[in-house]
């Protein structure tokens, strides 16, 4: 029987090569793909400790070098973590052009796995598919499922809900396992990661250690926060992140019990308040406007 194996599309994003590294790193053979020609000499090297490989030159907006990805590299043993999606940031630049790459980048991997016979998809969505309707405290992805026609209040929302009706779909026709994770902001310490909301929390913490000023009042060389100081944000470690990925890409089918198989990623909430008055314990003149 051929090893199974795990196949990310998506794979030099930030959440891409972490996960990458945590699967290679407890033995898992991962091939890595993106759309980039030459990948990181980093991810080509994590994943080959553990056996994988990396493929570049893979657009998902491309059926062809899809399906010749899943044929040379995939089989019925294989899970896929489809993670090709543009920022919030990026889609609410260009909603269009996210469109092609999130909801049609997420049937053409579905397609190419259905010539393949692989059954386990895994994919990360996240907190902006909530929109104005959803509950403030326990929102659960159950929620998401059973309120089908909510407005998530973005392109982005509906984008991801796009996705997870293309999941339901395979799995109804092709019998297919699809799995998604609904994700907070998360917290981290690489110096770029992404463009999304959360950052703010990396951003302050950067500028902290910088800031000339010697009161904690708004002045000119002030960090300038985008978000709203009270509003409270879900957010989670990244390691304990991979940690809850993995958990639900290896969980056994019949033990996952919440519809289309849908689960929210835990971790802890505060805001900008909350988190300015813990940087000025260790930098007491931190300021923000």
């Amino acid at each position: 029987m051929p090893t199974p194996s795990t196949l990310i599309v998506g794979a030099a994003g930030a959440v891409g090569k972490r996960l990458c590294a945590a699967l290679s790193a407890q033995g898992t053979r991962v091939i890595a793909s993106d759309r980039m020609a030459d990948l990181p000499g980093s991810l080509k090297r994590v994943v080959a400790s553990a056996g994988g490989t990396s493929v570049g030159n893979v657009d998902v907006c491309d059926p062809e070098a899809l399906n010749q990805l899943f044929k040379e590299h995939a089989d019925e043993n294989t899970t896929v973590w489809n993670l090709a999606a543009p920022l919030s940031v990026e889609t609410a630049m260009d909603p269009a052009v996210a469109e092609a790459v999130t909801v049609g980048g997420m049937g053409n991997v579905l397609d190419a796995m259905s010539l393949v016979g692989a059954r386990k998809i895994c994919f990360t969505d996240s907190i902006g598919s909530f929109g104005a309707e959803a509950p403030r405290n326990g929102a659960t992805a159950r929620w998401l499922t059973e309120n089908p026609g909510q407005d998530p209040g973005s392109d982005y929302g509906l984008q991801k809900r796009g996705c997870r009706d293309l999941m339901a779909k395979f799995a109804k026709d092709f019998g297919g396992d699809p799995r998604f994770a609904v994700l907070p902001g998360v917290l981290h310490s690489e110096p770029i990661w992404g463009n999304g909301t959360t950052e703010y929390a990396l951003d302050a913490l950067l500028a902290a250690p910088h800031q000339q000023t010697k009161h904690a009042l708004p002045t000119m060389d002030a960090y300038i926060c985008p978000v709203d100081p009270d509003v409270r944000l879900p957010m989670v470690f990244v390691d304990d992140l991979m940690r809850g990925l993995i958990a639900l890409q290896e969980a056994d089918e019949s033990k996952l019990t919440e519809p289309q198989h849908g689960y929210c990623v835990p971790g802890l909430s505060f805001t900008p308040n909350e988190l300015f008055a813990e940087i000025r314990k260790h930098h007491a003149g931190f300021g923000f406007r």
